[in-house]
């Protein structure tokens, strides 16, 4: 009788941390999100430039995509 209610509980806990947990992690991502806004639109800008670049690079060569000028957002 103990033991199944022990692995009740256990079941219990198991349970709640498998709502919880998945919850703060939306949470923190939502949060960290919202505080570095602008950081990660300034890095997601880096990464597109560089996919730019290399396709450029790999259809007129490297002259042509060194002399692509970007503005600034």
């Amino acid at each position: 009788m103990l033991a199944e209610f022990l692995m009740f509980i256990q079941l219990l806990g198991m349970a709640v941390l498998a709502a919880i947990l998945p919850t703060i992690v939306v949470l923190f991502v939502i949060y960290f999100g919202y505080q570095y806004r602008y950081e990660l639109l300034d890095i997601l800008q880096a990464i597109l430039r560089i996919i730019c670049w290399v396709i450029i690079y790999l259809v007129d060569g490297k002259d042509k995509a060194d002399d692509i000028k970007v503005r600034k957002l």
